[in-house]
C-alpha cells in the first residue's frame, strides 16, 4: 500500500507543468537553507548574547561601585538623603540598560554581621528580603531561571574598603551590590532571527519564481505544448502502426503483382522465340525441320523450368552451377533470335574468344541473361527500322577474357546500331518496371532481372549509349570455382 501510494505520488509530481517543478524545488531549497542557516546562527550568536547580557550586569555593578566610592555615601546610607542618592543611581543605570530588572544594595550590619539591603529599585521590606547566598569574595555571575521558565543573570559585586570610607585597619567585605539582568532581549532577537529568515526564505522564493516566470515564460510554454504534443505522438505512433500493418499488406500485394509481371515476363521471351520458328516452320525444307523443332523443344523445356522455379520461389533453390562456356551459350542465343534477326532486317555478327575458359554459372540463368540483352538489342533495332525503313542495322557480339586489378573476368559486349538510350534515362534503366519502349511493349523488368542474377556470381552489367546512334552492354564473370 505504501509503495502504491509513493508510486502514485512521484506520477502526479511528474506531471506537473515546469512552473509548478520549479516552484517546489524553489521551496524544498531555500527554506530549508534559510533555516540550516538559522540554526547556525542560534548556535553561534546565542552564546554570544548570553554573555553579552552578563557583562551588561558586571558593568553597571562595577559603575554603581565605583560611584558609591567617589562619592563616599557608604557608611552613612542609614541617613535618608544618602538612602535618596543611592535610588537615584540605581535608577540612572536601570534607564541606561533597559536590560537590568533589578539592582540592589546591600550592607553588613554591625550588630548581626547579615547583609542587609538598603537601596533597590524594587519597594519590598528590606527586613524580608535575604541574598540567596553569603557574600562572595569575588565578582560572581549566575544564571537562574524564574517560576515562569524565563532567564535571567544574578550578578553579585562585593563592596570592599575601597569603595567605602573606613578605618584601615578593618579592610573586609562590608556589603555587595545585586544585579538581574533579564535574557528576553536574547529570546527576542532569536525568535526576530527565524522570523526575518522565514521572512527572507518566502521573498527569495516569490522574487526568484518571478525571475523565472519572466524570463521562463516560453519554456513553460514550449513545456506545455510539448506535453500536448507527447500526447498526440501517442496517437499518431498507433495511427502509425496501423498504417505499417496496412503498407505490409501492400507490400506484400506489391511483391505478388512483381512476381506475376516477372513471371510474364520470362515465358513471354521463350514464346515470342517459338512463335518466330512455327510461323518459318511452314516454310521449311525438311531437312531443317528436326533443326527448328529442336529449338522449339528447347523452349519448352525452359518454360517448363521457369514455371517450376516461380512455383517453387519462397524455397531456396538448390545449386546447379557448373562450368559452362560462355560462347556455346552466345551460340545458342543467335540461334533462337534467327527468325527475329531476319525478320527485321539486321546485320548479326558474332566475334567470340574459343579459347575463353568456362565459368561456373547455371546455365540456364545465362541463356535468360543473353536473351533478354540481346532482344532488347533487337527491339532497338527494330524500333529504328520503323522510323528509318533504310539504312544498315548491326548487332555485334563479342567474347574475350580480360585481367582487372588481378582478377580475371570474362566480358561479354553486345553492341547494337539502334535508337540509343537517353542520357537521363541511362540512371533509371535498372529500376524495376521502368522502361523506355511504348506503352504495352515491355514490363520494365528485363535488366533488374539480369543484374539481380548476375549479382549472384558477383558479376557486373555496365550500359553505354548514344541516344539515336548506338547501344553497348558489357556483362563480366569473374572466374570463380566457389558455389
Amino acid at each position: 500500500m505504501s509503495l502504491r501510494t509513493e508510486s502514485g505520488l512521484f506520477a502526479r509530481l511528474k506531471n506537473l507543468d515546469l512552473q509548478a517543478k520549479i516552484t517546489l524545488v524553489l521551496v524544498g531549497v531555500v527554506i530549508p537553507i534559510f533555516s540550516v542557516v538559522t540554526v547556525i546562527e542560534n548556535q553561534l550568536l546565542g552564546p554570544v548574547l548570553v554573555e553579552e547580557m552578563k557583562q551588561i550586569g558586571v558593568g553597571a555593578a562595577q559603575s554603581l561601585a565605583t560611584q558609591i566610592s567617589s562619592q563616599k555615601l557608604l557608611p552613612a546610607a542609614h541617613l535618608e538623603p544618602v538612602a535618596d542618592v543611592l535610588d537615584r543611581l540605581i535608577q540612572q543605570q536601570i534607564y541606561y540598560q533597559p536590560q537590568i530588572v533589578r539592582m540592589d544594595i546591600w550592607v553588613v550590619s554591625p550588630s548581626t554581621n547579615l547583609p542587609r539591603m538598603i537601596a533597590s529599585n524594587i519597594d519590598e521590606d528590606p527586613n524580608q528580603v535575604a541574598l540567596a547566598s553569603d557574600i562572595p569574595e569575588e565578582i560572581t555571575a549566575i544564571k537562574r531561571e524564574e517560576d515562569e521558565g524565563q532567564s535571567y543573570w544574578e550578578i553579585i559585586l562585593p563592596l570592599r574598603s575601597r569603595h567605602i570610607v573606613i578605618p584601615r585597619a578593618h579592610v573586609k567585605r562590608y556589603g555587595a551590590i545585586r544585579v538581574q539582568v533579564t535574557l528576553k532581549a536574547v529570546e527576542a532577537i532569536s525568535g526576530a532571527f527565524w522570523r526575518i529568515t522565514a521572512t527572507a526564505a518566502g521573498c527569495s522564493v516569490l522574487i526568484l519564481i518571478g525571475f523565472l516566470s519572466f524570463f521562463l515564460r516560453r519554456t513553460i510554454t514550449n513545456d506545455r505544448l510539448l506535453r500536448r504534443t507527447r500526447d498526440q505522438n501517442v496517437l499518431l505512433a498507433e495511427q502509425l502502426h496501423e498504417a505499417q500493418r496496412n503498407l505490409m499488406n501492400t507490400e506484400k500485394l506489391a511483391v505478388m503483382g512483381q512476381l506475376t509481371a516477372s513471371f510474364a515476363h520470362e515465358i513471354g521471351t521463350p514464346l515470342n522465340a517459338m512463335g518466330g520458328h512455327l510461323q518459318l516452320l511452314a516454310d521449311t525444307a525438311p531437312e531443317k525441320i528436326d533443326q527448328r523443332v529442336g529449338i522449339i523443344t528447347g523452349q519448352l523445356e525452359k518454360i517448363e523450368q521457369i514455371v517450376k522455379n516461380f512455383l517453387q520461389s519462397t524455397a531456396k533453390a538448390p545449386s546447379q552451377r557448373q562450368l559452362v562456356d560462355l560462347n556455346l551459350i552466345l551460340d545458342r542465343t543467335l540461334q533462337i533470335v534467327r527468325p527475329r534477326v531476319e525478320s527485321i532486317g539486321v546485320d548479326a555478327l558474332s566475334d567470340l574468344d574459343r579459347a575463353m575458359g568456362p565459368v561456373r554459372v547455371v546455365p540456364i540463368e545465362m541463356e535468360q541473361i543473353f536473351l533478354n540483352l540481346v532482344n532488347n538489342a533487337l527491339d532497338s533495332l527494330r524500333a529504328k527500322r520503323r522510323r528509318e525503313a533504310s539504312g544498315h542495322l548491326q548487332l555485334k557480339i563479342q567474347s574475350e577474357s580480360r585481367n582487372i586489378d588481378g582478377e580475371s573476368f570474362a566480358e561479354i559486349s553486345i553492341r547494337d546500331t539502334g535508337l540509343g538510350i537517353k542520357k537521363s534515362d541511362l540512371a533509371q534503366i535498372f529500376k524495376p518496371f521502368f522502361s523506355t519502349k511504348p506503352q504495352g511493349e515491355g514490363t520494365g523488368l528485363g535488366l533488374t532481372i539480369c543484374r539481380e542474377l548476375l549479382g549472384r556470381y558477383h558479376g557486373t552489367i555496365e550500359i553505354d549509349s548514344k541516344d539515336g546512334a548506338w547501344t553497348k552492354v558489357k556483362v563480366r564473370l569473374p572466374y570463380r570455382t566457389d558455389a
